[in-house]
């Protein structure tokens, strides 16, 4: 018998892992896929991905946030992920929510971002739109962080990545496979997010394109924690999914 509550746990079994998920509801064929970032849960800060949700499922979008292998409560430990472990879970939860919907957005933050960047590009089909808060600009740049976690690493620190995370790259890195996208997507960041995240991510930013918009909120930070930040990237990011999953 199914839940008459809106908000439903589940587990995705995919062949890699099992991804602890929660499925808000509503009424449709309309899905956005939330994608945490680097050391977050399906919950993310301040509990964002859950007030984010709820505000898609009661505008009529339905919402899955999950864990990405080795956070939260999936399978694995953190120090064996890697930036190709967690496009491998977008993508096989991509290939879970074709079976069940007909339109498809990804929701990353920070480096849950810069993994649906890389996951959509991948994908095949891709999804309908892209939405990105905060989103790291590469993964290439974290290789010089190798030297300050090395010791921890090598004896398996589950609270550390692991040294294959510095070397496990996606072949088409997040600039070149956001410029390649064909699909809608948006990238929204406060002025205030770290400045190698902003303004490297606004020098690759296609300026012309009509499938792109870049908005930066004033006096927001890497995570938009004040409310007034968190109500507008909230309003803004389900005012443009309605658009391009109508």
């Amino acid at each position: 018998m199914k839940s008459a509550f809106p908000e439903e746990p589940l587990v995705i079994r995919t062949q890699h892992a099992h991804l602890s998920a929660v499925l808000h509801r509503a009424v449709g064929k309309r899905l956005v896929i939330l994608c945490h970032g680097f050391t977050g849960t399906k919950v993310e800060s301040g509990r964002l991905f859950v007030q984010t949700a709820r505000a898609l499922s009661k505008a009529g979008i339905n919402a899955l946030r999950f864990d990405f292998f080795g956070s939260g409560d999936s399978s694995g430990d953190f120090n064996q992920m890697t930036p190709n472990t967690q496009i491998r879970d977008a993508l096989d939860v991509l290939a879970w929510a074709r079976r069940r919907y007909k339109k498809i957005a990804l929701l990353g933050l920070s480096f849950g971002g810069g993994t649906s960047i890389c996951a959509a590009y991948q994908a095949r089909p891709r999804p309908d739109a892209l939405l990105t808060w905060s989103s790291v600009p590469d993964f290439e740049w974290w290789r010089s962080s190798l030297k300050d976690v090395r010791g921890n690493a090598a004896i398996g620190n589950p609270l550390v990545p692991g040294l294959r995370f510095f070397k496990d790259r996606p072949k088409v890195d997040v600039p070149e496979a956001y410029v390649a996208l064909d699909i809608p997507r948006m990238q929204i960041q406060g002025d205030r997010d770290l400045p190698e995240f902003r303004e490297r991510f606004t020098a690759f930013c296609p300026k012309n394109d009509p499938l792109v918009r870049h908005l930066v909120l004033p006096g927001a930070d890497h995570v938009f924690t004040t409310w007034e930040h968190r109500r507008r990237v909230i309003a803004e990011s389900v005012r443009w999914l309605k658009k391009q999953l109508s």
